[in-house]
């Protein structure tokens, strides 16, 4: 899944693919490219282990930013995946005609579907909620629409770039 991190006024360039081992990812930040063995050890806690080195650090959402706190003080970031970037940035008229399918943009659990085939919904509603990384994401859609599929339920698990809504 790929991000924008905002970090002290500065973008960077945030992507973790989840690896076939339980609790592996490799994460790319910037030009940094490492594995990282990350579990989840309270409600917000998390413990991960990069190279030789490990790290405790708890994590919460504060609004539209993520606040991540551990020995040497907080951080806040805004993270944005790919849709949201370009609903914030503004899209052309033209970018939003046709049916919008929203996929899973990495492999999870699906905690909740909020809408139903034939609803309207407005831009930058959400429609699905998604856990992955042991985080619940909503994913939201990119226009005003009616639903026309939903191909998802709660409790199913999905892979990535597996298709769950389509909005027209």
């Amino acid at each position: 899944m790929r991000y924008h991190a905002t970090i002290d006024g500065t973008e960077h360039e945030l992507e973790v693919e989840e690896l076939p081992l339980a609790g592996l990812y490799e994460v790319r930040f910037g030009e940094q490219r490492f594995e990282a063995d990350l579990r989840q050890v309270g409600p917000a806690s998390f413990s991960i282990i990069v190279g030789n080195r490990s790290f405790d650090f708890d994590v919460v959402r504060d609004g539209d930013e993520v606040v991540v706190t551990s020995r040497t003080g907080a951080t806040r970031m805004t993270l944005e995946d790919a849709t949201r970037r370009l609903m914030r940035t503004g899209r052309r008229k033209e970018e939003l005609a046709g049916p919008a399918q929203l996929r899973a943009m990495m492999p999870g659990r699906v905690v909740s579907v909020l809408v139903n085939a034939g609803d309207v919904v407005e831009a930058n509603q959400g429609v699905v909620v998604v856990e992955a990384m042991k985080m619940e994401n909503e994913v939201k859609s990119p226009k005003t629409g009616k639903v026309t599929e939903v191909k998802v339920v709660a409790g199913q698990t999905v892979e990535k770039g597996e298709l769950m809504v389509v909005i027209e």
